[in-house]
């Protein structure tokens, strides 16, 4: 059954609908949310989706993203794990005991990380951020079975919304 809500982008009455599949690229890497409820307004065209609890759509995302054994991190997934835990890309940089240049360009991709800089990065995001602190034995675990190779497509993740845990 759908409901209305107001549009927040045009201030008329809009449909809201449960979605799969809806692509989310606000996250800065390509993200699918499924089970997501989206705002669809037939006055302004505006299609919004409901975030409940941004910061555990976060927190899954940095999970999964320092958790994939697809390859090497790609700069996109760098950067956000960055943002994630809060860190400029001069203080970062700094972390990783390399030059803010060279993070750019690893974060442009223009540049490749190297295998060991790929595991510190994960590693670093682990032991900082406190909801993912708890992972970091299964992490280094892990690490043996890791692809080294780098993809050159970012595949997007999906998502399931309504699984979320909203905690903090």
């Amino acid at each position: 059954m759908k409901r209305s809500r107001v549009c927040d982008n045009c201030g008329k009455k809009a449909t809201v609908s449960v979605q799969d599949g809806y692509p989310f690229p606000e996250m800065g890497i390509p993200v699918i949310l499924s089970g997501i409820e989206v705002v669809e307004c037939t006055h302004c065209g505006e299609s919004t989706p409901i975030i409940p609890c941004v910061n555990a759509l976060m927190r899954v995302l940095a999970a999964a993203v320092v958790r994939s054994g697809h390859g090497k991190l790609r700069g996109e997934e760098i950067r956000f794990l960055r943002k994630y835990v809060g860190k400029s890309a001069v203080d970062f940089s700094r972390l990783l005991n390399i030059d803010h240049t060279h993070l750019s360009k690893i974060e442009n991709n223009h540049t490749e990380i190297g295998d060991s800089l790929d595991r510190f990065v994960r590693l670093l995001v682990t032991a900082m951020s406190p909801e993912l602190n708890p992972q970091t034995q299964e992490l280094i675990e892990e690490f043996p079975n890791m692809d080294d190779s780098y993809i050159s497509e970012l595949l997007p993740r999906e998502i399931s919304v309504p699984e979320m845990a909203c905690a903090a």
